[in-house]
């Protein structure tokens, strides 16, 4: 009678298994700095798959339960924020994922420290780090003021580029002297990558029809004021797919904004760095 008690206890609570745990730690940018410019990351979120299985995102640093024991295969892959907006993770393509062999074992803690490397198949139609002294935006499309080459408190490195916003010029558009093209033969993704500190709001686009007197420029990403240097990811796939034109140089607007028709600024500074525009 006893025993058949509680063989009926096990049925109706079976024993719960202990999961293992892995800690996953930021992940590290390796480049080769002459080809592929700044390691430079800001690498927010992991996708985690354990011997095939995927255990969903997990923004880093991570603590990930495995209901696994024994040898695993670790599949991990970066993932960014796109256009900076907290609500739109995405794992980034150019980032080449992290795999590695670990022992799993119930109610213990494995450690990772992940890296990660641009992909092979990467291609960088831009690297502005603005280390020769000179910037690839000197193409003026609105205002006065222009981009110019600061050593005062770059990012990193020797320089940085500064566009400086007044009352006298409150908005400045500018382009690449150069256009790109086959930016998506093999791929639809294209990203560009900035680093910045900045007064003032920033907006990128594409200007399409390069060469002719009167471009289609189309702005649509961009960053609002941050103290502090900061990565950003614009995602120019949507832009790209929608554009007629084969050939597009890059663009920005940097302005002081306006409050009840009055600016809200006199003065503001846009501080960039480490711009890469990259490709399949």
């Amino acid at each position: 009678m006893t025993a058949t008690f509680c063989l009926q206890c096990d049925i109706i609570n079976p024993e719960e298994t202990v999961p293992a745990f892995l800690y996953i730690e930021p992940f590290s940018l390796q480049t080769d700095e002459l080809v592929q410019g700044s390691a430079s990351e800001k690498i927010t979120e992991v996708w985690v798959t354990v011997n095939d299985e995927f255990l969903g995102a997990y923004q880093l640093p991570a603590t990930v339960p495995v209901l696994m024991s024994g040898e695993a295969e670790i599949f991990l892959e970066a993932g960014i924020k796109d256009n900076g907006i907290g609500s739109t993770p995405e794992i980034y393509p150019f980032y080449q994922p992290y795999e590695t062999t670990v022992t799993l074992m119930p109610d213990q803690t494995t450690t990772i420290s992940p890296t990660t490397s641009y992909s092979r198949d990467t291609r960088f139609a831009l690297i502005e780090n603005f280390e020769s002294g000179t910037s690839v935006f000197r193409d003026t499309l609105l205002g006065n003021s222009g981009l110019q080459v600061s050593s005062t408190d770059p990012f990193e490195g020797s320089y940085s580029g500064k566009i400086r916003l007044s009352a006298d010029d409150p908005v400045v558009e500018l382009a690449t002297i150069g256009a790109f093209t086959e930016l998506t033969d093999r791929s639809p993704f294209v990203y560009l990558e900035v680093n910045y500190q900045s007064d003032a709001p920033v907006i990128f686009g594409l200007a399409g029809g390069a060469g002719t007197s009167n471009p289609n420029i189309v702005f649509d990403p961009g960053f609002n004021p941050k103290a502090s240097w900061n990565k950003i990811y614009f995602n120019l796939s949507a832009l790209l797919a929608t554009s007629p034109y084969d050939s597009h140089k890059l663009a920005l607007r940097a302005f002081i904004p306006t409050e009840d028709g009055q600016l809200t600024l006199n003065n503001a500074t846009v501080c960039l760095d480490n711009i890469k525009l990259v490709h399949f």
